[in-house]
């Protein structure tokens, strides 16, 4: 096993963050734990591993940059069972803290997680995929990690592997689309009630747009195959069928039926 960032183990990192107070088990959730991302090994047949931090300012720090007041609100944090919402909130909030007050240890057990997964799949002959943003909006892209006394960027150490995101910055979605990111990095764009321009921006350049509907236009706008968005006539593709972006389309509307808070969402986030 290699020395990542200093710590010889998952188990030595796990320990020096308790030590400090953050109360960590694990980072990345099992691909079943997330019903949309089970999907995936049953559709597309790559497990994906998902990476929750608490979303916006939740935890003190800000994990959204560009969120606005309706995909704040309308968050698919608030996604799932109730019952649960306390206990997966207080986690979330124990890993962003750490990622922001010590981001070599949380590295280090993300790394660790990842190395493990990656092995297992590969005795396995098994694909994998990482959404490492699958409630935050983080530039994962610049991350490093420290190899063995070598540093390199966290999508170069696994760059056989799969890593798809969303984000609402119209810069990283251009130049993913432009070609400019890791070749291994999928990103599709989200829509807002407030960036409008910029999902035209990101599509014409054969972008993806994932834009979150009323149950109603969701079943009519998947059933048509297309969705009038901001007066243009845009093709759509089913974003509920599976969560594994980069087997979509290209310059199309990936369209999600509402959940959790979004449903009652009256900001303009959700289409109605």
């Amino acid at each position: 096993m290699p020395v990542i960032n200093g710590f010889t183990s998952k188990a030595q990192a796990i320990r020096y963050l308790r030590e400090r107070g953050f109360n960590i088990h694990t980072l990345l959730a099992a691909p079943e734990a997330n019903p949309k991302v089970a999907k995936n090994g049953k559709v597309v047949d790559i497990e994906t591993h998902p990476l929750h931090l608490a979303p916006f300012t939740l935890s003190g720090f800000n994990t959204c940059a560009m969120a606005s007041s309706g995909c704040a609100q309308a968050c698919l944090h608030t996604a799932g069972n109730p019952a649960y919402m306390e206990q997966k909130e207080k986690s979330r909030i124990t890993k962003t803290q750490a990622y922001f007050k010590e981001r070599k240890a949380f590295i280090a057990v993300l790394v660790f997680e990842m190395l493990s997964k990656y092995n297992k799949a590969k005795r396995n002959n098994a694909e994998i995929a990482f959404r490492l943003n699958a409630t935050s909006d983080l530039p994962w892209e610049k991350r490093s990690v420290n190899v063995d006394g070598k540093d390199m960027l966290i999508m170069d150490m696994f760059s056989d592997v799969q890593f798809y995101d969303y984000t609402a910055f119209p810069k990283r979605a251009i130049a993913y689309a432009s070609g400019s990111m890791p070749k291994n990095y999928h990103i599709t764009f989200s829509r807002k009630e407030d960036n409008h321009e910029a999902c035209d921006d990101v599509l014409n350049n054969m972008g993806n747009v994932a834009a979150v509907a009323s149950k109603e236009i969701y079943k009519q706008a998947i059933k048509d195959g297309f969705i009038i968005i901001n007066g243009m006539m845009r093709k759509v593709t089913d974003g509920d069928a599976h969560d594994f972006r980069p087997a979509d389309p290209t310059g199309v509307i990936v369209l999600l039926k509402a959940k959790g808070d979004a449903i009652n969402d009256t900001s303009g986030f959700t289409i109605r």
